[in-house]
């Protein structure tokens, strides 16, 4: 039998109450998942999966809505419009 070792990591409660429910309708617990997914590093020669970035989140789009955002809190650019008509 292979010696084990323990691995310890820092993550959100949150994040990993989320996770831990998610792994057990799975059948399985935080523990055996982090082995199959470090296995899966091995076999694999990288990561399991290909990261990538949300596109929405790009340079251009983020300045834009920090304007938009600071637009709104000085109170530009807000119009208000009735979603129904009056009926008078």
């Amino acid at each position: 039998m292979a010696a084990t070792s323990n691995l310890q990591i820092r993550l959100d409660s949150n994040l990993r109450n989320e996770a831990q429910g998610v792994l057990n309708d799975l059948g399985m617990d935080v523990s055996t998942a982090v082995r199959i997914f470090l296995k899966q590093v091995v076999v694999e020669r990288g990561l399991p999966f290909r990261p990538t970035l949300d596109p929405f989140y790009n340079p251009a789009n983020v300045a834009h809505l920090k304007q938009a955002i600071e637009d709104v809190r000085s109170g530009r650019g807000i119009e208000h419009h009735a979603l129904i008509g009056d009926d008078k």
